[in-house]
């Protein structure tokens, strides 16, 4: 690292850091990359819509929405032998999820964060977030920390070289036309284009805004035929169960613990819940007006996401989908953000200049590292099927070939395959 003011890394410092996040994600979950297997939507619909259909297939909206990112992935894998495409893919959602980490490092976020130090402390919460299970390793929902990576990009500076604008515009393009996000990061890029005008906020608007334009007509057009249509079961008590779960006893104590606090008469009758919701609320709400404004535009970009995602959470095709994400880790997706909101201001919290608001911080981050980051290190161990004894009799098998191919999570719906012609 420089000295003095200048808190850019070097490249043998860009090195270790990359070696040692990589270390630590593959430490999580290492069956994820050395056993791989296909992950939901990834059998569903990404790869055999690719082998089918080729690039048309881009075109296909999956959940309601255009999936981009991992259609291209998709069909850029077709030439791979098709049981080295579960690792092919996993390797991919790999480096995805790598790249926020290594933005913190950047200097395109020293506006908001001087100081060498806060940028490791959030970029290693980021890879050790309790909670998150469902955003680990996985093609199918690499479109998550696609638009965490673009609201990193939005909140920081401009870029100082030609790599750096094109790096932006793919960032902001692919995430934009990969799942809903371009909607609830829109407000943020407008915010930050009045904030500091400049070619590159608004080109960090235009591509937002029409992204979201084209889900937008895409969404109107396939929605009702791709999202749950089970109840909803919301109402204000279910919201703090949900809130207090699947955020705060998350992170505090890791959701393997949680199960017994959850059969306490203090959390069925909801004290429990209310209070952890409203203090935690509270408590981000202080860091909120006395943090940093990129805090805020970070917070917005997080709450609308959290708010779309309890108005149609995809949990459940005949439950009520509030009572289901009581249940942790059911939809955990949904709130890996919050989560991070939630220790990303309590990391703010410790340079504030109240003594009370630095204690207050300090003892809830300590159970965050030394109860839920430990316990919840490793990922659950990932389940392993035959699909790779499958693929392989399935590329020695003649044209006209038709096979099942099991996927993960077990037990779901299997991918199915009929064999072409070679070329």
């Amino acid at each position: 690292m420089a000295t003095g003011t200048d808190t850019r890394l070097r490249p043998i410092a860009w090195c270790v850091a990359f070696l040692v996040f990589a270390a630590l994600l593959f430490s999580r979950q290492p069956d994820a990359l050395l056993h791989a297997e296909l992950w939901g939507d990834e059998g569903w619909s990404f790869y055999p819509d690719a082998y089918n259909q080729g690039w048309r297939s881009l075109l296909i909206p999956a959940g309601g929405y255009l999936d981009s990112f991992q259609r291209v992935v998709a069909v850029l894998c077709q030439p791979l032998p098709l049981h080295l495409v579960p690792t092919a893919f996993a390797a991919i959602a790999f480096l995805v999820q790598l790249l926020p980490a290594l933005f913190l490092l950047s200097e395109r976020v020293a506006d908001f964060l001087p100081r060498m130090t806060p940028r490791v402390v959030l970029a290693l919460l980021y890879l050790l977030t309790p909670n998150a299970m469902e955003l680990f390793l996985n093609l199918t929902n690499t479109q998550w920390l696609l638009a965490l990576l673009a609201l990193l990009v939005v909140i920081g500076r401009k870029p100082d070289s030609a790599a750096g604008w094109a790096f932006d515009a793919a960032v902001l393009t692919l995430s934009g036309l990969s799942g809903p996000f371009a909607l609830m990061l829109l407000p943020v890029s407008a915010w930050r284009w009045r904030q500091h005008p400049s070619p590159a906020a608004r080109m960090r608007f235009v591509l937002p805004a029409l992204c979201a334009a084209i889900q937008i007509a895409v969404m109107l057009g396939a929605l009702q035929d791709t999202r749950s249509h089970a109840p909803l079961g919301a109402g204000p008590r279910m919201l703090a169960q949900i809130l207090a779960a699947q955020v705060v006893l998350a992170s505090e104590i890791g959701w393997r613990q949680a199960g017994p606090v959850q059969i306490l008469p203090i959390w069925q009758n909801n004290i429990l819940p209310v209070s952890l919701t409203l203090g935690a609320a509270l408590l981000v709400g202080v860091a909120l007006l006395r943090g940093p404004v990129a805090l805020r535009q970070a917070a917005l970009f997080i709450l609308l996401m959290l708010a779309a995602s309890l108005v149609s959470p995809q949990v459940s095709l005949d439950r009520p989908r509030w009572e289901i994400m009581t249940h942790m880790p059911m939809g955990n997706r949904y709130f890996a953000f919050p989560v991070m909101l939630w220790m990303a201001s309590l990391v703010s919290l410790l340079a504030d200049r109240s003594r009370v608001l630095r204690l207050v911080s300090v003892l809830c981050l300590l159970p965050i590292l030394f109860l839920a980051i430990p316990r919840e290190w490793r990922v659950l161990e990932q389940a392993r099927t035959d699909f790779a004894i499958r693929a392989r009799q399935f590329e020695a098998a003649p044209p006209g070939t038709r096979m099942q191919f099991p996927l993960i999570p077990t037990g779901i719906t299997p991918m199915q395959l009929v064999k072409k012609q070679a070329g």
